[in-house]
């Protein structure tokens, strides 16, 4: 009885590995230069491009994910390969890029470590520069929906999506932010971008005082923010009314309780955060 269960469980993970093989090779592999700097990317490119404008979707990887293999990046944590998975393209159709920084490089140029940052006084980094202009070359180039252009990253990742944030505080969405860090004085200019961070209580990486300053900082800037302890509780999903609570929220935080940094692929699996990202679009005045 044993051995048959082992071989089962054996089944299941080789399927479930197929399975996000064949969703890593949906991804187009391609070079973006910026003067000197060139980054390898990533990108999904959905069938019903030709026929409509398609929101896109950014994904920054985590320190561990850094090279200029053009792989690694879209295959741990589900960060990118989630988008493309037909559930999720069946019902929100989007672009996905996924930018890999290179070695001994960072997205921001800041101690993970440390709890906060000084944004005015940390400039942008090549790479996340380098970034930016890709979006702005993918925009030119694609039918890309403006207005629903979302960030999403995952600890350094995590760290360049706030940052993007806080340099073009009109560009983006909406935002999935995980185990990163951020300037609580910038709070304010972004207090209007619905963001969903995302942080373990008991992370040794990048402490989770960094996230619950940006918190509370956005709150004092005077907005509502909605705590979620584990989104991924069946009874809280099966609850119609937590449900409409998160999707009418524009700003939630979740702190996993007894968890420390590596938090992402539960994170990134809930369709619920999924469907909350989707439902936001920016409105240009």
């Amino acid at each position: 009885m044993k051995r048959f269960f082992t071989i089962l469980l054996f089944m299941s993970f080789n399927n479930m590995f197929s399975q996000e093989v064949e969703l890593i090779n949906k991804f187009g592999s391609y070079l973006h230069k910026m003067d000197s700097t060139t980054i390898p990317y990533r990108m999904f490119i959905p069938e019903k491009a030709k026929n409509e404008k398609l929101p896109l979707i950014i994904a920054l990887h985590g320190a561990g994910e850094r090279g200029n293999d053009n792989q690694k990046h879209i295959e741990l944590h589900r960060i990118a390969t989630v988008w493309v998975d037909s559930v999720n393209q069946n019902e929100h159709p989007c672009f996905v890029v996924a930018p890999q920084c290179p070695e001994e490089q960072k997205w921001v140029d800041v101690n993970w470590g440390t709890e906060t940052y000084d944004f005015k006084n940390t400039p942008i980094s090549n790479e996340l520069a380098t970034v930016s202009n890709l979006i702005d070359s993918l925009i030119l180039k694609y039918p890309i929906d403006e207005s629903r252009i979302y960030i999403t990253g995952l600890s350094m990742g995590g760290f360049g999506s706030w940052y993007l944030l806080m340099n073009n505080p009109t560009r983006f969405a909406a935002a999935i932010i995980m185990s990163g860090s951020a300037d609580p004085q910038m709070a304010c200019e972004i207090k209007n971008i619905p963001i969903w961070d995302f942080h373990g209580d008991i992370d040794a990486a990048v402490p989770v005082e960094g996230s619950r300053k940006m918190i509370r900082a956005i709150s004092n800037c005077g907005k509502d923010v909605l705590l979620i302890s584990d989104p991924n509780n069946k009874a809280f999903l099966d609850s119609e009314n937590e449900v409409k609570r998160i999707m009418s929220s524009d700003h939630i935080y979740t702190e996993y309780k007894d968890k420390g940094h590596v938090i992402w692929k539960e994170s990134y699996d809930n369709w619920l955060v999924r469907e909350w990202l989707f439902s936001k679009q920016l409105i240009r005045k």
